[in-house]
């Protein structure tokens, strides 16, 4: 078999891969729809536990929540206090979040700030979202 026919077999078989990723939700981008729960938003954190309905007691693991991107600021700032910050943490600012988005799974490791988290989630359409308490750290 010559070198130019494996070489076209190849580029089907990939171009067919794409294909068939592409047409499923299975694949790195899952379908458009509807997440609720809670968003922890913190300095270069964003975790997004889906499904929940309260504050977590303890720190939920990066690797096992989904990086948040809602880049729709001028919604938020309502709702985000102004310090982020203190002496011991970073704080931990908790909303309960309804949106419509899509989950990303990045081909190269994880999401988010230093891939730390298992995928992205991304707010296309906000639907609610409301603060579940003050600002705090977790282990205070």
């Amino acid at each position: 078999m010559s070198s130019s026919v494996r070489a076209s077999r190849w580029i089907s078989l990939i171009a067919v891969g794409l294909t068939l990723s592409s047409c499923s939700d299975g694949g790195f981008n899952g379908p458009t729809r509807e997440f609720s729960g809670v968003w922890l938003y913190e300095f270069e954190g964003s975790s997004f536990v889906e499904g929940a309905s309260e504050m977590p007691t303890e720190r939920p693991p990066y690797e096992e929540t989904d990086w948040l991107e809602w880049t729709d600021w001028p919604r938020l700032e309502a709702l985000m206090e102004e310090s982020l910050g203190n002496e011991d943490c970073y704080t931990v600012q908790p909303f309960l979040i309804t949106f419509v988005g899509r989950r990303t799974h990045p081909p190269f490791g994880g999401a988010g700030h230093l891939g730390g988290w298992r995928s992205q989630v991304t707010v296309h359409r906000p639907i609610s979202a409301e603060r579940l308490g003050p600002s705090f750290c977790y282990g205070d």
